[in-house]
């Protein structure tokens, strides 16, 4: 039975909940039966003062988290009270106890193995308002990972629970986070005792990769030092998965086909701001919790009501087309009617028997009131409230970014029209934004790329109207005619610079641009700049196309045809390429760790002379990735098996 001690007067331990590497989880009971749950700190404070630093660092960072409380969030979790424990020492930070499953729990049987889309996008919602709030008050969050988000039974709100990892030093967080932390969570930086908002947000992409995926980017295979450092190298190096196969290879059996095909339909609003959370860079990712909640709100009204609005004018217009359908009918019945009514006006009609007087009025017999016009007044009033409403709806604004401009004026106006190709062009700048109109002040955030193929359907006031196809999506809008360049001019250019060679910052430009194109999981893109810059023997572009060859997403290359490609970029001096030669020919046969990095296409030969030759230059180089493999390789070498 484990042992029970005291935290602290009147605070009463009921057992543990959770033990992990940032501390212990116990579940508490305040005087006046208050049920709480209290973190303890594994690292020992010794004295209340201000020359133990371990004290006055704990004191600091808890002054922070009490002031996420003074401002109430649904989405945070209460911290109550903080201190030392009476026995033993230990810092403790004592919280809400919030009754409900977390999101580990939910993703295991008798669960869904999958969230619905629809709960992703509520959770989505609360957890990035839950960091907005941190954020904002300067509270790092430092560990988020799926079994520290609560689903609160009592409100139906998550609950971002957990802030112990904040409360440590740079040291013990680097400490705790080697040995005992949730690797498949940290972010890049992490493994270096870093943390940023940034930070918090690369954690937050992989909750949702998981939720939608079923499985995190980077799983682990167990929980050795060697699996480790194989997922801690994943998250440095390789990029995410492709969400979506993953999401389709794991959807629920008893879901049926109707539900599987809805549910397969994540909107690219969040695909995207997944893959921008799992950057490698920090930079690249949302600058903080406030941006990235202010992005998903925006996003998900948007696609909310273009959805809601759409259907509804949809309705009514099919309503209001079948009302008028059935006016004309009636408008025609009552004009036949009416014919035959003023031919029976026309004959006069005489009481019986009646005896007739010089400049006496022709009898008209009482009029009986037409249901029929009644009916066609009420049709008629209904038909043109049908479409008024439709009108009015359609002239609402409303902008859907990927797929096209929703009920644009001018675009109404140009789709009215049989479209007629005027000209080829192809996109000359790094990205050309999509307009309303052919006017400055109507440009969308929806973009094409340079070297974009476009077709010209109309041209005024310098913009070119277009239609643009990619990835089974359309966007249809104006472009800048500056631009762009015809098809034929754009061939002679690359002629002309197919024989020069680009300068270092356009290199380094393109190279930048490649790895934000990985980051989006835009692997074709990423390839077409390496495929341009090879000629030049650019040694990050020989890895570049090299290492996608080896996890099978650069089809030019076979597997011998890439280890020669890699081999050329470590002879000119690619620290990353000596690595993963390294890499590759220390755990050749070790498949559970090629698979965590991606090499499942080729095989590979064990030589640990091989690894140690290439990780010792790396090393040498000052890659600190490689220093760790090698010293791992070394610690093995007895066994001449990594472990």
């Amino acid at each position: 039975m484990a042992k029970v001690f005291t935290i602290t007067e009147g605070l009463q331990n009921m057992g543990a909940l959770k033990t992990g590497g940032q501390g212990s989880v116990y579940k508490a009971k305040r005087i006046g039966e208050i049920i709480t749950a209290v973190k303890l700190l594994p690292t020992p404070i010794h004295s209340e003062s201000e020359q133990d630093k371990n004290f006055i660092a704990f004191q600091n960072e808890v002054k922070k988290l009490k002031k996420v409380n003074e401002e109430p969030n649904p989405n945070v979790v209460k911290i109550f009270n903080y201190g030392i424990t009476d026995s033993g020492s230990f810092p403790f930070i004592e919280m809400e106890f919030i009754e409900g499953p977390d999101l580990e729990e939910l993703l295991k049987p008798p669960h869904d193995t999958v969230f619905t889309i629809k709960e992703v996008v509520k959770l989505a919602e609360q957890l990035s308002n839950a960091l907005a709030h941190c954020h904002r008050l300067d509270v790092k969050h430092g560990d988020m990972k799926s079994n520290n988000v609560k689903f609160n039974k009592q409100t139906g709100n998550y609950i971002l629970l957990d802030f112990g990892l904040a409360a440590m030093s740079d040291e013990q967080r680097r400490t705790s986070l080697r040995h005992a932390g949730a690797i498949e969570f940290m972010a890049p930086e992490q493994s270096a005792g870093q943390l940023f908002f940034q930070t918090d947000v690369y954690g937050f992409g992989v909750i949702l990769f998981e939720l939608l995926a079923g499985r995190v980017p980077f799983p682990l295979a167990d929980n050795s030092e060697t699996a480790r450092n194989m997922v801690m190298v994943a998250h440095m190096e390789t990029q995410p998965p492709d969400l979506k196969e993953l999401r389709r290879r794991n959807l629920p059996d008893n879901w049926d086909a109707e539900k599987k095909q809805k549910e397969m339909q994540v909107p690219e609003w969040m695909l995207g701001m997944i893959y921008r959370c799992l950057r490698k860079k920090p930079e690249e990712r949302f600058a903080n919790g406030t941006e990235l909640h202010n992005f998903i709100v925006a996003n998900s009204v948007a696609n909310y009501r273009s959805q809601f609005d759409g259907g509804e004018s949809e309705a009514w217009q099919a309503q209001a087309e079948k009302l008028l359908k059935e006016k004309q009918q009636l408008q025609q019945q009552l004009t036949a009617k009416d014919a035959e009514l003023q031919r029976l006006k026309a004959t006069p009609v005489y009481a019986a028997g009646a005896e007739r007087y010089p400049g006496q009025d022709d009898y008209k017999a009482p009029k009986k009131k037409s249901t029929a016009w009644i009916i066609a007044f009420v049709l008629t009033f209904l038909v043109a409230g049908g479409l008024a409403y439709a009108l009015f709806n359609s002239a609402s604004p409303k902008e859907t970014e990927i797929t096209k401009t929703a009920n644009d004026t001018a675009q109404q106006q140009q789709q009215e029209k049989p479209l007629v190709a005027m000209g080829d062009y192809v996109v000359n700048v790094s990205a050309s934004y999509f307009h309303n109109e052919p006017d400055e002040a109507t440009q969308r955030g929806a973009w094409v790329q340079k070297g974009d193929g476009i077709t010209a359907y109309d041209d005024r006031n310098g913009f070119v109207y277009t239609e643009f196809h990619k990835n089974g999506k359309t966007t249809k809008g104006w472009l800048k005619k500056a631009d762009l360049v015809t098809a034929a001019q754009w061939q002679q250019q690359q002629k002309d610079s197919a024989n020069t060679r680009p300068s270092d910052a356009q290199i380094r430009t393109q190279l930048s641009q490649a790895d934000q194109y990985l980051s989006n999981n835009q692997t074709a893109e990423a390839l077409t700049i390496y495929n341009f810059l090879l000629p030049f023997n650019v040694p990050e572009a020989m890895y570049g196309a090299a290492n996608l060859a080896l996890q099978g997403k650069n089809p030019a290359l076979n597997c011998d045809d890439a280890m020669n490609l890699l081999r050329k970029a470590s002879d000119a001096g690619n620290l990353t390429a000596k690595r993963t030669l390294g890499f590759l020919y220390m755990f050749a046969e070790n498949q559970a760790v090629l698979s965590i990095n991606g090499y499942t296409t080729c095989t590979f030969d064990k030589n640990f002379s091989k690894a140690r030759l290439f990780l010792t230059q790396a090393a040498n180089g000052g890659d600190t990735t490689a220093r760790k493999l090698l010293n791992e390789l070394n610690i093995n070498d007895q066994t001449n098996q990594p472990q």
